[in-house]
């Protein structure tokens, strides 16, 4: 059987997952717990390819395999991006080492330094030279994730994590980590965030699938899932985001931005999803997760960023805190999963 898709739900940390079984929810399916929503998340609980080995040597071999041939896109993709750049490769701002800091104010003061530095370093470059490296550092981080979902208990597992910090270190210093507003709250899909929560989840559910870009059947149509591809951002008939189905979102009518092809869910006919330490398809993780901006998110100018591409997450930029591995958790105290991250506002867009 081969499952040639990647399906997302929402969810809240803690929580029964919940779907609207009222309407054809898609691919973003959530549904409001009475009371505090606390943090919500959007996970993907399937993969593309074939059904993983549940164990054994077959795994194993498929583990390492999937997680070489991910390093490999990595490390090319990443190559290809500082080609463009060209002699100014020269001058560009290093990455921070070590990787893993433990204490806050260190961090966030590393972050706050190369921040200053990519912002100078950024200013004297042309605008199609950013352009052409887009796609290929977008690559590389999206890889480098893939790597470290394969390989978290191999003997590669630290290459994986240095791919992640080289490629989001480039990635934010040249086109951002966005904390975009979307139906009144704040999302991020940081990188750095987001691959240092080593947890997954597991679904029981059937379903119809149809290509995030073409609306096709994935069966029918030409997209790769996972790849990226150009697409125009419109509005259907409920006033839903073509590129993120939020009603209220960044992304202008009439623009074209790069996405990553997914598929939407239809005819969903749910069982249950869990969170579990290690998942049979070891690409169901989360991918985006809300952000609780405290007082500052009430600010109108917080506000006006988060909708302009003027709030950004700064975790890319510096040492990260290390793994924060499900297996170690104490599950009666949900606080362990949120990570606190310096952020960069533009208030003067």
């Amino acid at each position: 059987m081969c499952l040639k898709h990647y399906l997302l739900f929402r969810q809240i940390a803690g929580a029964k997952i919940a779907v609207n079984e009222a309407k054809d929810a898609g691919v973003q399916t959530d549904k409001s717990i009475e009371g505090n929503r606390g943090r919500r998340i959007t996970m993907r609980v399937m993969q593309p390819g074939p059904i993983p080995p549940s164990g054994g040597p077959l795994r194993d071999r498929y583990l390492d395999a999937h997680g070489r041939e991910s390093l490999r896109v990595a490390a090319d993709e990443y190559a290809e991006a500082l080609a463009i750049l060209g002699d100014d490769v020269n001058s560009m701002p290093a990455l921070p080492t070590p990787l893993v800091e433990a204490d806050d104010d260190v961090r966030r003061a590393v972050q706050h330094k190369k921040q200053a530095e990519w912002s100078a370093f950024q200013a004297h470059l042309q605008r199609a030279t950013l352009d052409a490296i887009e796609p290929h550092i977008k690559k590389s981080v999206a890889a480098a994730m893939d790597a470290l979902n394969f390989l978290e208990d191999h003997e590669l597992m630290e290459k994986a994590h240095e791919a992640i910090h080289r490629a989001a270190f480039v990635k934010r210093g040249l086109f951002g980590c966005p904390i975009v507003l979307r139906d009144d709250e704040f999302w991020s899909e940081c990188p750095i965030n987001l691959s240092h929560l080593r947890m997954g989840v597991s679904a029981g559910l059937v379903s119809d699938f149809e290509c995030s870009i073409c609306g096709e059947l994935v069966e029918d149509c030409d997209h790769q899932m996972g790849q990226f591809y150009p697409k125009l951002a419109d509005r259907s008939a409920d006033g839903r985001c073509s590129l993120c189905d939020a009603t209220d979102c960044e992304h202008a009518i009439g623009e074209t931005f790069l996405v990553k092809a997914h598929a939407n869910a239809g005819n969903i006919r749910p069982g249950e999803v869990s969170f579990v330490a290690r998942p049979r398809y070891p690409l169901s993780r989360i991918v985006q997760e809300s952000k609780d901006m405290g007082d500052m998110g009430d600010d109108p100018r917080v506000r006006y960023a988060a909708q302009h591409g003027g709030l950004n997450c700064d975790a890319d930029f510096g040492p990260c805190k290390g793994f924060n591995e499900m297996k170690n958790w104490d599950l009666n105290d949900v606080s362990r999963l949120r990570d606190k991250d310096a952020a960069t506002t533009n208030l003067d867009q």
